[in-house]
């Protein structure tokens, strides 16, 4: 069995394809099942579930919920929800709302940082009537601003995926480039989806929590149920240790690209990591909705 459940549609802020684009890859790369996990917005998910009813893909309702973890952001992926209930819009609507706020102070950052006055109108054109963020920014300035700075995103060793790795160097926690967002704590975010029937993974491990497993045996303690062990991210020395971790502890291991589409142009459908049969992770992973569904 192949799988991959970490996902992102064009209803996420930084994803670019359409559910039945997703569909139409997930058959052409043979998986037998998906999951859409945006950030905090349901509506890609809900569409591809619709499209999927005739399909030999099975679809796995998910969302990746972006929450602060002491000073620390993680991304918390919730399996198995009720996607149709109204507390899944009204989080829809507070993040929304944060981006365009943070959105805002960030363009104001980045122009005043190198000195740069970027195209406003063509930045909100490539957000399509969505709140402007990180990525129209930085894309735009990538595309039109010339600064010794920016030469390794535009045609150097990061060119293969410069919005994330322009995020990450220059836009989170500790760069000049942060705006804090006020989000959920995540002991707050793993009970809430509990609440709601699903089974929480912690999305990967190694790009917000590194190799120190201390932060990982604290997000177990908080409920957390696995962790997104294979990612397009991982290394192999990263998918060994929280492997290893998992089985110790008796804890869901999952397997996720992050496919974002032409944010992340070096992700495909399906590049998790694993090669392996996701068979008896998958029924874990069930096994573990259906007790919070009956809680």
């Amino acid at each position: 069995m192949k799988a991959d459940l970490h996902i992102h549609t064009s209803a996420s802020f930084d994803g670019t394809q359409p559910p039945q684009d997703i569909l139409r890859q997930a058959r052409q790369r043979q998986l037998q099942m998906i999951a859409v996990a945006d950030h905090n917005e349901t509506a890609g998910a809900l569409q591809l579930q619709q499209l999927a009813q005739t399909e030999p893909v099975e679809v796995l309702s998910g969302i990746e919920i972006d929450c602060f973890f002491d000073d620390n952001v993680v991304h918390l992926l919730g399996y198995g929800c009720d996607l149709t209930h109204p507390d899944f819009a009204r989080l829809a609507e507070h993040y929304r709302s944060e981006l365009k706020r943070v959105g805002e102070r960030r363009l104001a950052l980045v122009e005043e940082h190198y000195g740069v006055r970027l195209d406003r109108q063509r930045i909100e054109q490539l957000a399509q009537g969505r709140p402007f963020t990180n990525v129209e920014i930085t894309r735009v300035l990538l595309e039109s601003a010339h600064h010794p700075q920016l030469q390794v995103y535009q045609n150097g060793e990061l060119s293969g995926n410069p919005i994330a790795a322009f995020y990450w160097d220059q836009l989170a926690i500790g760069k000049w480039g942060y705006v804090e967002m006020k989000l959920p704590q995540s002991e707050q975010v793993i009970r809430w989806i509990h609440q709601r029937g699903g089974a929480v993974i912690v999305a990967h491990p190694l790009v917000t929590l590194g190799l120190d497993l201390q932060p990982a045996q604290r997000l177990m303690q908080m409920g957390a149920d696995g962790f997104e062990v294979y990612s397009s991210y991982h290394d192999q020395k990263a998918r060994q240790v929280y492997e290893q971790f998992c089985r110790r502890h008796d804890l869901i291991s999952t397997f996720g690209s992050d496919y974002h589409g032409a944010t992340k142009p070096n992700i495909a459908l399906g590049d998790t990591g694993f090669e392996g049969d996701c068979t008896a992770s998958i029924a874990q992973l069930k096994e573990r909705i259906r007790y919070w569904q009956q809680r």
